[in-house]
Parts: structure tokens; C-alpha cells; sequence
């Protein structure tokens, strides 16, 4: 045929897929040659809702025979049942030649598709039914209803939305980029009011399947490859929409393939012909799409060996053990690398790496005695490495040996009935040296005098010191530690009978640092180092005692420790050791991490009082309660209408002054004026005392001013103090006087007599205050102040002193051998003069008759305190023990 007539489709047939929604196209071709192929092409048009709305154009091209049904499939966007499609075909021959130069067939007759049946007045229906796409795909639904409803309303997932209107009766929306909401799908649904007739969907969303990540495979035994990846996020859907993704294994050398069971693992058999290549393709699938991964390997290349296995440890001693284990046999081909580490205390300490095919050894040397440790072994394939197996490690404790070194020892000794008391101590072992646990410490006392005399003392091993007693002989003392292998080396020290110098014992002060404490150097030959002991109380039996090893050619050290505490008391002894080991004391000291405020007042009694005078007394701060060296107490007396000096005055009014500073924070201001109006008289005694006028004052009269009549100079003739006497012998502490404003008593038990300069006055009995000459703050416990009433009498053994003031003034201005400059604390006795007011010429008014008289006026107000050598103290009569205080008074006259 040279020229082929058109050939016309013929008998077109169509079917649908709603949940595909999908056109499928059946026809045939007429005139056909008999037993020839044709090249043909068909044009295909596609209409919707009536012939005339052609909505899609396109070719199919195939190759034709005689009597051939031809297949084609159209996917639409639109479900099938929302309108009615309409298909027609024409074709022509492929020749090669251009379309517009070949001759088309006529067109087929149009054929009607209805996927829907025609709809009742009253029905709504949406569609697509159970439609499942992917995350992020383009949806398109429609609703159609029937001729008597007209107010449609449709929502997705609750939310209104707009539709198109495709005719009066098929509304359709176009949903892009769809969301994963839930696995139960999302929800979608038309109502029409106000009939409220209703209509909705399901549309199921996966999500998107992903590529299997790493994929791997390896075996452990030879006999099985284990292949794992990584499954990404599970697609599956509810209602049986879509179950979870499947996996499947492809090995291209071998044409196997394998569905796998789980969606991360899956086994492979290893032939016994020991295949050593692998192709393997990992494909994962679901009923929208498929997801595949490739690796290619070498067997003895992905070797993951299992743990070694009958580990165990042999041949445990105190330095050293063996390790031995067994790996699983991969033929003579194959060999493993064993990793082997030793721990100790947490941190490795020992690492080596060991060839084995069957089994292997190390052996641990160099170990610590009475040590546990564990021993790890793990290994991989030696000649290309993979992976390491698990680790399998084994406790083991290696055995005792004997201490190492000798204790370090020191004691302290003191002579009690005729004997001498050894307080012997030792350091305990360190673990390092220790090799096993201490059972017990032994003792050996030898007498060097007598060498036949030696005893044998035993101490438990959680000792650290023991008490002997010893004669005044010479003696060396051993000392060693004992475990269940053997005993350390010797201690020794040596104890003399010699008592020794005696050596005073210096304050030391705390640096930065610590105690800074040096010493002399010993000149003696034989002196191979020497000793800094240190304790709280050195000579309490209970001390904790602490000491310090210092080379021969130093003689200074820093003593820091963190034990160290403020307001305690530290003693620090340094001994000179000779080469017998005899120690011998060179220097003492004691001192004060910081010192303190003492914590507590002095307890103040008063006795034989009596109208002009009383015996004060106190009683020193024992050591053990010191926070602070302790260097003496003030003492200070006043009148009780009157003003304590400066220190004073803030000791007796500081409680007053708390007060006004605390009642605001707790009460309404309101209440405050309320009190303060009610102890308006009460405040004004107390903080605000009527100032004695100085023109009134009797010494006034003694001096006549021919300037200026007004001026009036004051002279110390004039006035007749008081006088404090103190007597005592106290340690040697000194403290300047001279020039202070408070009388300085030394750190004793104290008596103070009190003793009137006048016998015509009367008023209330004296008040005392005390102040801390150390840390010069005042007191402000209850007791350290007092009121004390003083009777009216005289006692007969006063009377001369009383009546012959000019004899203590004339004494006054006389020399004395001592100087005033320095007074210690401990001297034998101690004048404290106070200059009160007190008339000295009988009434002052006899003279104001006679203005340009000049006569001494009486001392007015408190003034500043004299300290008086004791070569111008007056002798009293006392057999108080201590110390004691004598004051002068006027008669029946209130003091502080």
C-alpha cells in the first residue's frame, strides 16, 4: 500500500477507579492489515460537564496490530463523581511525516462517563472518599447537592472555607500543600441550612517516606550478616488507610532477596561457601511511593567480634597478677587485636595491645599490695579494623606485703609523782606504705641505763598514741606497725632523764601565711634536725598533738593548717634532736589565730563596805577562756548624778542608746512619743544630767585674775584625789599608762578599797564601771556596773588618812625614783588618783562677799585619771590576797 487509507477507532469503552480516580480506555482500530504493525497516534479529548467544555488535550502514540484492544489511562484531579466526563479518540498512521502533511481519521463518537447517580432534590454529597496523599500535596474536593438546597457551608478541620461554583449545583475547593495533622486524617465536611443536611470526608495525609540512613551490615560469628539503618519517620495511618513503610533486602551477587521483618534490622544468611563480596539494596515502600539504598562490602572487612569469654585473673601476688582469656576461633585466615587496660582508683594505669586467634595473656607487674584493681579486655579484627567488641573486665585485689616505712613518732613528757609521763604519738601509715591494713602497733621501752629492762607494749591499730609511765632514767623508745605480712622499720626516740633549761615562753603573732616561728640554731655537733610541736593546750592530756620534721640548717618555718580557728590559744614548742634521738627544748611559744572580743565580763563582788569605803573584787579569765591575750581591766568610779569619761559613759548608756534605735522598727511612731513622753524625766537623768556650772565651782576662789576677773586657772594643789591602790605580783605584761584616760589593772584576782576624802557630805552610794584595756570597748553586761549604798560611818583606822589631805598633795609634788612613763602589769602596787570635786576651805559662798579675794574653789565634775608610782602610795591594811584597789571618797557621796 502506498498510500494507507485512515483508520478510524472504533467501539471506545470506558471504566473508572474512584479511589484512583482514574479514566481507563478500551478501543480498537478498523481496517487493520492482517499480520502487520502499524505506527499509529492517537488524539484523545476529554470534556466535562457537556462536550463542548474540553478540558484536556493529548497524543498516544503506540504500535497497532490486527484485531489489538488498545489501553489508556486518564487521572483526574477532580473526583470522578463530582461531574460528568466526556472522551473521544481519533488517530492517523506515524510515517514520519509531519501532522500537518498526514490525513486524521474521523473523530469516534463522544462517550459519557456518570461515576455518580443522578441526585435527589434533597441530597449533599462530598467526595473524594477516603482519599490518602502525601504531606505537602495539592487536594481538590468537591460538593454536590441537589435542586432544592441552595445554602452551602463547607469546613476543614472546623475552620470555614470558599469554594468555587463549577455549576448550580458542584461547589469544588482547591486545598494546596496539605498538612500532616494526624494519623487519623484530617476532617472535611458541607451542611446546608437551614436543613442542616450534612455530608463530609476523611482525608488521610502521610507522611512523606524517607530514605533509609545509615545502612549498614556486619557479622560477629562468620555465620550471619546483621544489616541496621536508621527508618526515618513511620508513614503508617489509621483506619487501615496505610500500615507502617516495609523493608526489603536484595542481594544482587546471589539474586536473593528477603523481606524484612523489622523496620531497622534484618539478618542474612552467610553461605557456607563463605561468599566474601556483597551487593546489598535496601528498599522501603508504602502504598505511595518507594525509597531504595545500596552498599557494596568485603566480609572480613565489617568483622564486629563478640567479647572475649573465660576471663579471668592467676597468679595474684602483692606486685604483680595474670591475665588470661579466650576469643571466638575464625580460622587460621583471621586473627583479632586485643585491647587490655588495668584501672586503678578509677583512671587507667597500665595499657597494651595483644595478637591472639584463640586465646591470649598479660601479666600486670608493678602493683601497689592490698590494691584492688580491674583488668578490661576488649579486641577487633587486626587486619582491617571495624569495630571494638564489648569489654569485659574482672575485679581482682592483690595480697599484703610488709609496711615500707617506719612511723612517724613524736612525744611529750611530764614529771607527775616521782615518774615521768610519756604521751608517746605516731602518724598513721599512708595506703602507699601501709601494704595492707595495720593490725596492731608494737612498742618496746628500754631502759639505757639498765639494757636488761626492756618491756613490750601493744596499741590496736586504729591507735595513734599511747601513755607511759617511766622512771627518771634515760630511755629509748621503738615503735613499728604491724600487718598480716610483717612490721615497718623502726621508729626511735629517745627520752632523757635530764630535765633540762628552763625556757620562757614568748607570744607569737599570726601572719598571712601561718604562725611564723624560728628559733635559735643549736652549735652542738651532733644535732641532726630539729622539731616544731604544736597543740591547743599543749599540756591537756587530750591535745591533738601535731609536729613538724625541719632539717638541720633551717631555723624558721610557716605553721598553716586548716584546722586553725579564731579566739583559740595555740601552743608551739621547738626541740633540737641529737643523734641519739634525745630531743631537747629550745623555744616556747603560744599565740592566737585572731583573736577575739573576750566572750564573757569579769564577776564583780563587793565587800566590807562600810560609809567610806568597799573591798572590790574579781577573778581573772582562766586560760582555757581567753579568745585573746587578756592585759589587764579598767576600773572606773564616778558619782551617780554624774558622767562617766568618754569609755565609760558608753558603757552605761549604751543600753538607752539601743533602744532608741530598735523601738522605731517595731512600733508605730505614735507609740514612740508616747513612751518617750512618759519617760521624759527618766531620759533626761540618764542621758541628759544637769552640767554642773564651772563658775560655781570652789576653785574658782583660789586664784585671783588682775586681767581679766572672769578668768580662773585651775591648779592640781587645789584638788584632793581620790586615790586607786593596786597591789599584785601578775605576769609580766606591760602596758603605757601615761597619758590615758583609764586606770590600767593588771590581769589578776583585784580588790579595791573605796575611801571618802571628806566626812561632811552625804548623797548616794558610788557606782563602778569596768572597761577592756585591751580592745578598749566597753562592757556592757549588767554586771559590770554596779550602784553600791555606802553607809555613813567612818571606820577608826580611816580617820588619820582623812584629816590630812595637804599631806597627799605636799607628796604629790615631790620626786620619785621610779618614772611615770611605764608601769607594768604585775608591779607590787599600783596608785590610781582620780581628781573629784570636793571642797577644800569650807564653804565657797563665805567668800563671795569679797570679789577681789582669791581662794581655791572645790574640783568640780570627773576629771582626767592619774597613774601614781607606788613610792607615793599610802600603805593600807588588806588581807584580800590578790590585788587591791583603794579609792578615796566623799562621805555618804553616790558613785559609778
Amino acid at each position: 500500500m502506498d498510500k494507507l487509507s485512515p483508520l478510524t477507532p472504533v467501539s471506545p469503552r470506558i471504566s473508572f477507579k474512584s479511589s484512583l480516580q482514574h479514566l481507563d480506555l478500551e478501543w480498537t482500530v478498523q481496517n487493520l492489515p492482517h499480520h502487520q504493525e502499524l505506527k499509529m497516534i492517537f488524539l484523545i479529548e476529554i470534556s466535562r460537564i457537556r462536550t463542548s467544555n474540553i478540558i484536556w488535550v493529548g497524543n498516544y502514540s503506540t504500535t497497532v496490530k490486527w484485531n489489538q484492544v488498545i489501553h489508556w489511562s486518564w487521572k483526574s484531579e477532580l473526583p470522578l463523581e463530582c461531574a460528568t466526563h466526556f472522551v473521544r479518540i481519533k488517530s492517523m498512521v506515524d510515517n514520519g511525516m509531519p501532522p500537518e502533511l498526514s490525513s486524521w481519521s474521523e473523530w469516534s463518537s463522544w462517550e459519557e462517563v456518570h461515576a455518580q447517580n443522578p441526585l435527589e432534590p434533597n441530597a449533599l454529597f462530598v467526595f473524594p472518599k477516603r482519599k490518602l496523599v502525601e504531606e505537602g500535596a495539592n487536594v481538590t474536593i468537591c460538593s454536590i447537592f441537589g435542586s432544592n438546597l441552595k445554602d452551602i457551608f463547607c469546613y476543614l478541620e472546623g475552620e470555614l472555607i470558599h469554594g468555587e461554583q463549577l455549576d448550580s449545583h458542584i461547589l469544588t475547593f482547591e486545598l494546596s500543600n496539605v498538612p500532616f495533622v494526624r494519623v487519623s486524617g484530617m476532617n472535611f465536611y458541607c451542611v446546608e441550612k437551614p436543613t442542616n443536611i450534612t455530608d463530609g470526608i476523611v482525608l488521610f495525609v502521610s507522611k512523606v517516606l524517607e530514605e533509609p540512613k545509615d545502612f549498614s551490615c556486619e557479622t560477629r560469628d562468620f555465620k550471619t550478616l546483621s544489616c541496621t539503618w536508621s527508618p526515618g519517620v513511620d508513614t503508617g495511618l489509621g483506619w487501615s488507610m496505610q500500615p507502617s513503610q516495609s523493608y526489603t533486602l536484595v542481594e544482587s551477587v546471589s539474586r536473593e532477596r528477603k523481606h524484612c521483618e523489622h523496620k531497622n534490622v534484618c539478618n542474612w544468611k552467610i553461605t557456607q561457601e563463605l561468599q566474601e563480596i556483597y551487593n546489598f539494596t535496601l528498599i522501603a515502600e508504602n502504598h505511595l511511593r518507594k525509597r531504595s539504598v545500596n552498599i557494596f562490602f568485603n566480609l572480613t572487612h565489617r568483622v564486629h567480634p563478640l567479647a572475649p569469654y573465660n576471663v579471668s585473673l592467676e597468679s595474684i601476688e602483692a606486685t604483680q597478677a595474670t591475665l588470661r582469656w579466650k576469643v571466638l576461633y575464625h580460622g587460621n585466615r583471621y586473627s583479632l587485636l586485643c585491647q587490655v587496660e588495668l584501672e586503678g582508683e578509677g583512671k587507667v594505669i597500665q595499657q597494651s595491645n595483644v595478637s591472639v586467634k584463640v586465646s591470649g595473656e598479660e601479666i600486670f607487674s608493678e602493683l601497689v599490695p592490698d590494691t584492688e584493681y580491674q583488668a578490661c579486655i576488649r579486641c577487633a579484627g587486626a587486619g582491617h579494623f571495624w569495630k571494638w567488641s564489648e569489654w569485659n573486665c574482672q575485679k581482682f585485689s592483690t595480697s599484703e606485703a610488709a609496711p615500707s616505712e617506719a612511723l612517724a613518732v613524736w612525744s611529750t613528757v611530764r614529771e607527775e609523782n616521782g615518774s615521768c609521763i610519756v604521751n608517746l604519738f605516731w602518724k598513721p601509715l599512708s595506703k602507699l606504705h601501709a601494704k595492707g591494713k595495720i593490725l596492731h602497733y608494737n612498742i618496746i621501752t628500754e631502759n639505757l641505763d639498765k639494757p636488761h629492762r626492756v618491756k613490750l607494749y601493744s596499741a590496736s591499730g586504729l591507735a595513734n598514741d599511747m601513755k607511759l609511765t617511766l622512771d627518771q632514767c634515760a630511755y629509748q623508745i621503738n615503735v613499728t606497725a604491724s600487718n598480716s605480712a610483717g612490721q615497718s622499720p623502726a621508729s626511735v626516740i629517745a627520752i632523757s632523764g635530764d630535765s633540762g633549761k628552763e625556757v620562757e615562753e614568748e607570744r607569737i603573732q599570726r601572719t598571712e601565711d601561718g604562725f611564723f616561728v624560728s628559733w635559735k640554731p643549736l652549735s652542738a655537733d651532733n644535732i641532726i634536725g630539729y622539731v616544731v610541736g604544736w597543740c591547743v593546750r599543749l599540756q591537756d592530756p587530750l591535745c591533738d598533738l601535731q609536729w613538724k620534721n625541719i632539717g638541720p640548717n633551717t631555723t624558721s618555718t610557716v605553721i598553716s593548717s586548716d584546722a586553725f580557728r579564731p579566739g583559740i590559744r595555740y601552743d608551739f614548742r621547738v626541740y633540737g634532736i641529737s643523734t641519739g634521738r634525745v630531743a631537747s627544748l629550745i623555744e616556747k611559744r603560744t599565740g592566737y589565730y585572731r583573736e577575739l572580743t573576750p566572750s564573757m565580763n569579769p564577776r564583780v563582788t563587793v565587800k566590807n563596805l562600810t560609809s567610806h569605803s568597799f573591798v572590790l573584787s574579781w577573778t581573772d579569765y582562766s586560760t582555757n577562756d581567753q579568745s585573746g591575750f587578756i592585759q589587764g581591766y579598767h576600773v572606773s568610779l564616778k558619782s551617780k548624778n554624774r558622767q562617766c569619761q568618754p569609755g565609760f559613759e558608753k558603757a552605761v548608756c549604751s543600753a538607752y542608746t539601743l533602744v532608741q534605735i530598735i523601738l522605731p522598727m517595731i512600733f508605730s511612731v505614735l507609740l514612740i512619743i508616747s513612751v518617750c513622753y512618759w519617760k521624759s524625766q527618766w531620759v533626761k537623768e540618764k542621758c541628759y544630767p544637769e552640767i554642773p556650772d564651772p563658775n560655781k565651782s570652789s576653785i574658782l576662789s583660789l586664784i585671783k585674775s588682775k586681767e581679766n576677773p572672769h578668768l580662773t586657772i585651775m591648779n592640781v594643789k587645789d584638788c584632793i584625789p581620790d586615790a586607786l591602790e593596786v597591789i599584785n605580783k601578775p605576769e609580766s605584761t606591760k602596758a603605757q599608762v601615761m597619758g590615758t584616760e583609764k586606770p590600767f589593772l593588771a590581769e589578776s584576782e583585784l580588790t579595791a578599797y573605796l575611801y571618802p576624802l571628806q566626812k561632811e557630805h552625804s548623797g548616794p552610794g558610788p557606782w563602778i564601771c569596768f572597761e577592756n584595756f585591751t580592745y578598749n570597748q566597753s562592757a556592757s553586761d549588767a554586771g559590770l556596773c554596779g550602784h553600791i549604798p555606802v553607809p555613813s560611818k567612818d571606820l577608826p583606822w580611816q580617820q588619820g588618812l582623812l584629816t590630812q589631805p595637804d599631806n597627799l598633795l605636799n607628796v604629790l609634788e615631790g620626786n620619785c625614783e621610779q618614772p611615770l612613763r611605764e608601769i607594768p602589769a604585775g608591779e607590787a602596787s599600783l596608785n590610781y588618783v582620780s581628781q573629784l570635786a570636793s571642797p577644800l576651805y569650807g564653804d565657797k559662798d563665805s567668800f563671795s562677799n569679797n570679789p577681789t579675794t582669791t581662794m581655791p574653789e572645790p574640783c568640780s565634775d570627773y576629771k582626767m585619771q592619774m597613774a601614781v608610782p607606788a613610792c607615793l602610795a599610802s600603805p593600807l591594811p588588806s588581807k584580800e590576797s590578790s590585788l587591791s584597789s583603794v579609792v578615796l571618797l566623799d562621805q555618804g557621796e553616790h558613785y559609778h
